[in-house]
Protein backbone atom coordinates (compact mmCIF):
# COMPACT_ATOMS: atom_id res chain seq x y z
CA UNK A 1 0.00 0.00 0.00
CA UNK A 2 1.57 3.41 -0.88
CA UNK A 3 -0.35 6.00 1.16
CA UNK A 4 0.34 9.57 -0.05
CA UNK A 5 -1.82 12.65 1.61
CA UNK A 6 -1.47 15.33 -1.64
CA UNK A 7 -3.11 14.14 -5.12
CA UNK A 8 -2.22 16.81 -7.01
CA UNK A 9 0.49 17.01 -10.24
CA UNK A 10 3.69 17.84 -8.02
CA UNK A 11 6.87 15.92 -7.25
CA UNK A 12 5.52 13.86 -4.28
CA UNK A 13 2.34 12.26 -6.22
CA UNK A 14 4.32 12.35 -9.08
CA UNK A 15 6.71 10.01 -7.10
CA UNK A 16 4.05 7.88 -6.32
CA UNK A 17 2.47 7.30 -9.73
CA UNK A 18 5.89 6.32 -10.97
CA UNK A 19 6.61 3.96 -8.54
CA UNK A 20 3.34 1.92 -8.74
CA UNK A 21 3.78 1.93 -12.51
CA UNK A 22 7.00 0.31 -11.86
CA UNK A 23 5.72 -2.11 -9.24
CA UNK A 24 2.82 -3.17 -11.80
CA UNK A 25 5.84 -3.79 -14.12
CA UNK A 26 7.75 -5.74 -11.89
CA UNK A 27 4.31 -7.93 -11.08
CA UNK A 28 3.73 -6.32 -7.45
CA UNK A 29 0.04 -5.34 -6.64
CA UNK A 30 0.00 -1.84 -5.36
CA UNK A 31 -2.70 -0.01 -3.87
CA UNK A 32 -2.41 3.71 -3.71
CA UNK A 33 -4.37 5.75 -0.88
CA UNK A 34 -4.71 9.46 -1.45
CA UNK A 35 -6.97 12.15 -1.35
CA UNK A 36 -9.50 12.38 -4.61
CA UNK A 37 -7.77 14.01 -7.55
CA UNK A 38 -5.62 14.40 -10.12
CA UNK A 39 -3.33 11.41 -8.98
CA UNK A 40 -6.54 8.98 -8.29
CA UNK A 41 -7.48 9.93 -11.94
CA UNK A 42 -4.39 8.95 -13.24
CA UNK A 43 -4.28 5.68 -11.30
CA UNK A 44 -8.05 4.85 -12.89
CA UNK A 45 -6.36 5.18 -16.70
CA UNK A 46 -3.33 3.10 -15.69
CA UNK A 47 -5.29 0.45 -14.52
CA UNK A 48 -3.85 0.76 -10.80
CA UNK A 49 -5.78 0.03 -8.07
CA UNK A 50 -6.65 3.08 -5.75
CA UNK A 51 -8.70 4.02 -2.41
CA UNK A 52 -9.53 7.42 -1.14
CA UNK A 53 -8.62 8.80 2.01
CA UNK A 54 -8.93 12.69 3.22
CA UNK A 55 -5.69 13.09 5.85
CA UNK A 56 -6.32 17.12 6.25
CA UNK A 57 -8.71 19.37 7.48
CA UNK A 58 -11.86 17.80 9.42
CA UNK A 59 -11.29 14.28 8.07
CA UNK A 60 -7.10 13.96 9.25
CA UNK A 61 -8.89 12.87 12.89
CA UNK A 62 -10.59 9.95 11.09
CA UNK A 63 -7.59 9.16 8.38
CA UNK A 64 -6.04 6.65 10.93
CA UNK A 65 -9.14 4.33 11.73
CA UNK A 66 -9.83 4.66 8.23
CA UNK A 67 -6.14 3.72 7.02
CA UNK A 68 -5.66 0.65 9.71
CA UNK A 69 -8.93 -0.61 8.43
CA UNK A 70 -8.21 -0.29 4.89
CA UNK A 71 -4.94 -2.21 5.51
CA UNK A 72 -6.74 -5.25 7.27
CA UNK A 73 -9.71 -5.79 4.61
CA UNK A 74 -7.28 -5.39 1.84
CA UNK A 75 -4.49 -8.26 3.34
CA UNK A 76 -2.02 -5.88 2.60
CA UNK A 77 1.67 -7.37 2.90
CA UNK A 78 3.87 -4.05 3.56
CA UNK A 79 2.78 -0.18 3.23
CA UNK A 80 4.61 2.61 2.04
CA UNK A 81 3.98 6.22 3.28
CA UNK A 82 5.54 9.50 1.34
CA UNK A 83 5.94 13.01 2.85
CA UNK A 84 5.25 13.75 6.46
CA UNK A 85 1.32 14.20 6.65
CA UNK A 86 1.02 10.33 5.23
CA UNK A 87 3.51 9.11 7.77
CA UNK A 88 1.59 10.99 10.40
CA UNK A 89 -1.08 9.30 9.79
CA UNK A 90 0.07 5.71 8.73
CA UNK A 91 2.15 5.68 12.02
CA UNK A 92 -0.85 6.56 14.59
CA UNK A 93 -2.77 3.74 12.47
CA UNK A 94 -0.39 1.76 14.37
CA UNK A 95 -0.98 -1.02 11.52
CA UNK A 96 1.03 -4.10 12.44
CA UNK A 97 2.47 -4.59 9.11
CA UNK A 98 5.91 -3.68 7.93
CA UNK A 99 6.32 -0.04 7.39
CA UNK A 100 8.48 2.40 4.71
CA UNK A 101 8.72 5.67 4.72
CA UNK A 102 10.11 8.13 2.20
CA UNK A 103 10.63 11.94 2.72
CA UNK A 104 10.20 14.06 0.37
CA UNK A 105 10.86 17.26 3.15
CA UNK A 106 9.14 19.18 0.52
CA UNK A 107 8.22 23.08 2.22
CA UNK A 108 10.79 22.03 5.18
CA UNK A 109 13.77 24.63 5.09
CA UNK A 110 11.13 27.54 4.41
CA UNK A 111 8.86 26.47 7.25
CA UNK A 112 8.37 29.08 9.97
CA UNK A 113 10.33 28.22 13.46
CA UNK A 114 7.01 27.37 15.33
CA UNK A 115 6.41 24.68 12.52
CA UNK A 116 10.05 23.29 12.12
CA UNK A 117 10.18 22.54 15.60
CA UNK A 118 7.28 21.06 15.40
CA UNK A 119 8.26 18.87 12.11
CA UNK A 120 11.36 17.88 13.45
CA UNK A 121 9.42 16.07 16.11
CA UNK A 122 6.75 14.38 14.05
CA UNK A 123 10.05 13.36 11.87
CA UNK A 124 11.52 11.79 14.44
CA UNK A 125 8.27 9.86 15.45
CA UNK A 126 7.73 8.83 12.01
CA UNK A 127 11.26 7.42 11.95
CA UNK A 128 10.89 5.67 15.31
CA UNK A 129 7.80 4.09 14.10
CA UNK A 130 9.55 2.94 10.37
CA UNK A 131 11.27 -0.40 9.46
CA UNK A 132 13.10 1.38 6.93
CA UNK A 133 13.22 5.41 5.88
CA UNK A 134 13.82 6.78 2.18
CA UNK A 135 15.43 9.63 1.07
CA UNK A 136 15.19 10.47 -2.25
CA UNK A 137 18.43 12.45 -2.68
CA UNK A 138 21.82 12.64 -0.85
CA UNK A 139 21.01 15.92 0.30
CA UNK A 140 18.27 14.77 2.07
CA UNK A 141 20.35 11.63 3.69
CA UNK A 142 22.49 14.22 5.24
CA UNK A 143 20.21 16.81 6.65
CA UNK A 144 18.16 13.62 8.12
CA UNK A 145 20.97 11.53 9.52
CA UNK A 146 23.15 15.20 10.93
CA UNK A 147 20.47 17.95 11.53
CA UNK A 148 17.42 15.80 12.75
CA UNK A 149 19.61 12.89 14.04
CA UNK A 150 17.51 10.03 12.97
CA UNK A 151 19.37 6.70 12.82
CA UNK A 152 21.76 6.00 9.60
CA UNK A 153 21.33 2.42 10.09
CA UNK A 154 17.70 2.44 9.47
CA UNK A 155 17.92 5.42 6.44
CA UNK A 156 18.20 4.32 2.59
CA UNK A 157 19.26 6.31 -0.05
CA UNK A 158 17.02 5.61 -3.47
CA UNK A 159 17.51 8.85 -5.54
CA UNK A 160 13.88 9.78 -7.44
CA UNK A 161 13.34 8.71 -10.94
CA UNK A 162 11.25 9.58 -13.66
CA UNK A 163 10.15 8.04 -17.01
CA UNK A 164 12.13 10.27 -19.21
CA UNK A 165 10.52 12.30 -21.91
CA UNK A 166 11.29 12.24 -25.76
CA UNK A 167 14.73 13.72 -25.90
CA UNK A 168 15.29 15.88 -29.41
CA UNK A 169 18.77 17.26 -29.27
CA UNK A 170 18.96 20.72 -29.80
CA UNK A 171 21.93 22.26 -32.10
CA UNK A 172 20.93 25.67 -31.19
CA UNK A 173 18.83 27.67 -29.49
CA UNK A 174 15.35 28.55 -31.32
CA UNK A 175 14.86 31.62 -29.07
CA UNK A 176 14.99 33.53 -26.36
CA UNK A 177 12.07 31.27 -24.18
CA UNK A 178 12.47 30.02 -20.48
CA UNK A 179 10.39 28.39 -18.66
CA UNK A 180 9.81 27.09 -15.47
CA UNK A 181 7.06 24.29 -13.79
CA UNK A 182 6.43 24.48 -10.24
CA UNK A 183 4.21 24.43 -7.65
CA UNK A 184 3.46 28.09 -7.14
CA UNK A 185 5.40 28.68 -3.30
CA UNK A 186 8.17 30.55 -2.28
CA UNK A 187 10.35 27.44 -2.03
CA UNK A 188 10.35 27.15 -5.58
CA UNK A 189 11.52 30.51 -6.15
CA UNK A 190 9.54 31.57 -9.25
CA UNK A 191 9.39 35.15 -8.46
CA UNK A 192 13.35 34.90 -8.67
CA UNK A 193 12.61 34.00 -12.15
CA UNK A 194 10.03 37.06 -13.04
CA UNK A 195 12.74 39.48 -11.32
CA UNK A 196 15.55 38.10 -13.72
CA UNK A 197 13.30 39.14 -16.67
CA UNK A 198 13.91 42.46 -15.27
CA UNK A 199 17.87 42.20 -14.82
CA UNK A 200 20.16 43.84 -17.57
CA UNK A 201 20.90 40.53 -19.16
CA UNK A 202 17.22 39.45 -18.97
CA UNK A 203 15.78 41.98 -21.15
CA UNK A 204 15.43 39.76 -24.20
CA UNK A 205 14.08 36.67 -22.47
CA UNK A 206 10.15 35.42 -21.54
CA UNK A 207 9.42 33.43 -19.29
CA UNK A 208 6.90 30.75 -19.41
CA UNK A 209 5.31 29.76 -15.49
CA UNK A 210 3.08 26.27 -15.11
CA UNK A 211 1.88 25.37 -12.39
CA UNK A 212 -0.76 26.99 -9.80
CA UNK A 213 -0.37 27.57 -6.13
CA UNK A 214 -1.22 30.27 -3.57
CA UNK A 215 1.80 32.55 -4.87
CA UNK A 216 0.04 32.94 -8.28
CA UNK A 217 -1.80 36.42 -7.66
CA UNK A 218 1.85 38.27 -6.10
CA UNK A 219 3.38 36.65 -9.11
CA UNK A 220 0.91 38.72 -11.47
CA UNK A 221 1.24 41.94 -9.15
CA UNK A 222 4.88 41.68 -9.10
CA UNK A 223 5.98 40.88 -12.59
CA UNK A 224 3.37 44.15 -13.35
CA UNK A 225 5.06 45.90 -11.03
CA UNK A 226 9.01 45.12 -12.69
CA UNK A 227 7.51 45.77 -16.50
CA UNK A 228 7.74 42.51 -17.72
CA UNK A 229 3.82 41.25 -17.24
CA UNK A 230 4.54 41.72 -21.31
CA UNK A 231 6.86 38.80 -21.01
CA UNK A 232 5.49 36.39 -18.65
CA UNK A 233 2.75 33.90 -19.67
CA UNK A 234 1.03 31.47 -16.55
CA UNK A 235 0.02 28.98 -18.17
CA UNK A 236 -1.45 26.80 -14.96
CA UNK A 237 -1.73 23.44 -14.71
CA UNK A 238 0.88 21.13 -16.97
CA UNK A 239 -0.66 17.74 -18.05
CA UNK A 240 1.40 17.47 -21.08
CA UNK A 241 4.79 17.96 -20.05
CA UNK A 242 6.82 17.32 -23.89
CA UNK A 243 4.82 19.85 -24.92
CA UNK A 244 5.55 22.19 -22.39
CA UNK A 245 9.40 21.87 -22.33
CA UNK A 246 9.10 21.35 -26.09
CA UNK A 247 8.09 25.90 -25.41
CA UNK A 248 11.10 25.91 -24.23
CA UNK A 249 15.04 27.05 -25.10
CA UNK A 250 16.06 26.63 -21.44
CA UNK A 251 14.67 25.18 -18.33
CA UNK A 252 14.79 27.45 -14.86
CA UNK A 253 14.70 25.89 -11.44
CA UNK A 254 15.29 28.81 -9.23
CA UNK A 255 14.06 27.07 -6.16
CA UNK A 256 15.13 28.44 -2.50
CA UNK A 257 15.08 24.76 -1.37
CA UNK A 258 14.89 21.24 -3.43
CA UNK A 259 14.97 18.37 -1.72
CA UNK A 260 15.49 16.48 -5.30
CA UNK A 261 14.63 18.30 -8.81
CA UNK A 262 11.97 16.54 -10.81
CA UNK A 263 11.72 18.84 -13.07
CA UNK A 264 15.15 19.52 -13.88
CA UNK A 265 15.40 15.74 -14.26
CA UNK A 266 12.46 15.79 -16.66
CA UNK A 267 14.04 18.80 -18.68
CA UNK A 268 16.96 17.62 -19.20
CA UNK A 269 15.53 14.04 -20.58
CA UNK A 270 13.86 16.23 -23.36
CA UNK A 271 16.91 17.85 -24.05
CA UNK A 272 16.34 20.92 -22.83
CA UNK A 273 19.53 22.44 -21.01
CA UNK A 274 18.98 23.58 -17.42
CA UNK A 275 19.80 26.16 -15.34
CA UNK A 276 19.03 25.53 -11.68
CA UNK A 277 19.62 26.85 -8.31
CA UNK A 278 22.92 25.68 -6.50
CA UNK A 279 20.61 24.10 -3.28
CA UNK A 280 19.41 20.64 -1.96
CA UNK A 281 20.00 17.99 -4.29
CA UNK A 282 19.81 20.07 -7.93
CA UNK A 283 24.10 19.80 -7.80
CA UNK A 284 23.57 15.80 -7.53
CA UNK A 285 21.19 15.98 -10.53
CA UNK A 286 22.64 18.14 -12.96
CA UNK A 287 26.70 17.72 -12.33
CA UNK A 288 27.96 20.84 -13.54
CA UNK A 289 29.28 22.01 -16.07
CA UNK A 290 28.80 18.79 -18.21
CA UNK A 291 24.84 18.21 -17.55
CA UNK A 292 23.25 21.92 -17.08
CA UNK A 293 24.53 25.18 -15.03
CA UNK A 294 24.28 25.90 -11.35
CA UNK A 295 23.93 29.76 -10.34
CA UNK A 296 23.89 30.50 -6.24
CA UNK A 297 20.76 30.51 -4.96
CA UNK A 298 18.59 33.87 -4.73
CA UNK A 299 20.19 35.91 -7.45
CA UNK A 300 18.20 36.65 -10.54
CA UNK A 301 20.91 38.57 -11.91
CA UNK A 302 22.91 35.37 -12.12
CA UNK A 303 20.08 33.47 -13.81
CA UNK A 304 19.69 35.92 -16.16
CA UNK A 305 23.40 36.43 -17.43
CA UNK A 306 24.03 33.15 -17.16
CA UNK A 307 21.06 31.97 -19.41
CA UNK A 308 22.03 34.99 -22.17
CA UNK A 309 25.56 33.35 -22.21
CA UNK A 310 24.35 30.06 -22.67
CA UNK A 311 21.60 31.13 -25.42
CA UNK A 312 24.89 33.25 -27.36
CA UNK A 313 26.82 29.92 -27.27
CA UNK A 314 25.32 27.68 -29.37
CA UNK A 315 28.33 24.93 -29.17
CA UNK A 316 27.40 24.55 -25.72
CA UNK A 317 23.82 24.61 -25.59
CA UNK A 318 24.27 21.93 -27.49
CA UNK A 319 26.83 19.93 -25.58
CA UNK A 320 24.14 20.26 -22.91
CA UNK A 321 20.91 19.22 -24.92
CA UNK A 322 22.64 15.91 -25.34
CA UNK A 323 24.37 15.50 -22.17
CA UNK A 324 21.02 16.06 -20.54
CA UNK A 325 19.40 12.77 -21.95
CA UNK A 326 22.25 10.20 -20.98
CA UNK A 327 22.54 11.28 -17.83
CA UNK A 328 18.94 10.99 -16.58
CA UNK A 329 18.72 7.38 -18.12
CA UNK A 330 22.00 6.43 -16.26
CA UNK A 331 21.06 7.78 -12.71
CA UNK A 332 17.24 8.73 -12.92
CA UNK A 333 15.33 6.42 -14.31
CA UNK A 334 12.35 5.13 -13.11
CA UNK A 335 13.32 1.56 -13.44
CA UNK A 336 16.36 2.31 -10.96
CA UNK A 337 14.53 3.57 -8.23
CA UNK A 338 11.84 1.29 -8.28
CA UNK A 339 14.44 -1.87 -7.96
CA UNK A 340 16.13 -0.12 -5.30
CA UNK A 341 12.87 0.54 -3.45
CA UNK A 342 12.11 -3.02 -3.93
CA UNK A 343 15.42 -3.96 -2.72
CA UNK A 344 13.81 -1.84 0.85
CA UNK A 345 10.87 -3.67 0.85
CA UNK A 346 12.78 -7.28 0.75
CA UNK A 347 14.75 -6.27 3.72
CA UNK A 348 11.93 -5.78 5.70
CA UNK A 349 9.97 -8.56 4.23
CA UNK A 350 12.31 -11.06 5.21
Amino acid sequence: MLVIADSSRTGGPEHVFTLARQLVAASWAPLVVCPEGPLQERCSEAGIAHLPLIMSGTGLAAAPIRLRQMVRHHDVDLVHSHALRAGMVLRRARVPNPFVHTHHLDGWFTASRLRTRLHRRELRQVAASADRQIAVSASVLDFLRDEVGLDPGRLRLVVNGIDPLRARLRPAPAGFRVGTLARLTPAKGIDLAVMALAAPAGRNLSLQVGGTGPELAPLIDLAASLGVADRVHFVGDVVDRQQFFEGCDVVWVPSREEPFGLVACEAMSAGVPVVASRVGGLPEIIEAPHAGILVSPANPAALASVTAALLADPERYRRLSLAGPERVLKHFSAQRMAALTRGVYREILR
